[in-house]
């Protein structure tokens, strides 16, 4: 058992790559509540979600206008959702992002992570922060092109912790 049922993904921005420490992805308890769990998205992400599916039992929630805000860039997420959508996306994706599972039967609310996929999850992020803090971490500086080819790379580094 994990220990997490939902898990915060944050940019990996101007991290040296020169030490051993690494950007701290948050694993948190999801609030079961649906009043409760909506309010809780909206801090963690600071402001207005949007949830995404790109992985048949996982949510991707994130900011409802994190380019316009603006937010940096999360190459780490959109490395995830490239991996399991099985092809790259043609946009970036904006700040922080909450991974859960999916939304409930009621469409009220959104379950917990799966502890079966809780730990995957955690590898998949783990191996995408690690690629892109060794590779480019300074995103910004980046034309913010998701076809070029080190996003490629990425995407295939991170499939191979799967």
């Amino acid at each position: 058992m994990p220990g997490f049922t939902a898990l915060v993904v944050k940019p990996v921005i101007d991290h040296p790559v020169d030490t051993t420490d690494r950007p701290q992805h948050k694993r948190l308890i999801l609030p079961t509540d649906s009043d409760v769990q909506a309010d809780w998205l909206y801090d963690e992400l600071g402001g207005i979600t949007e949830a995404a599916r790109w992985h048949r039992s996982l949510t991707v929630h994130i900011h409802g206008n994190g380019q316009n805000f603006p937010l940096e860039p999360n190459a780490v997420l959109w490395t995830l959702a490239s991996v399991w959508r099985g092809e790259p996306l043609d946009y970036l994706l904006y700040g922080a992002g909450v991974i859960t599972g999916p939304e409930r039967a009621d469409r009220e609310a959104y379950e917990e992570l799966p502890p079966q996929l809780a730990e995957q999850t955690l590898r998949a992020v783990d191996a995408a922060t690690d690629w892109w803090i060794k590779h480019d971490y300074d995103l910004p500086i980046w034309a913010h092109d998701p076809t070029r080819s080190a996003f490629r790379e990425a995407i295939v580094h991170t499939r191979r912790a799967l």
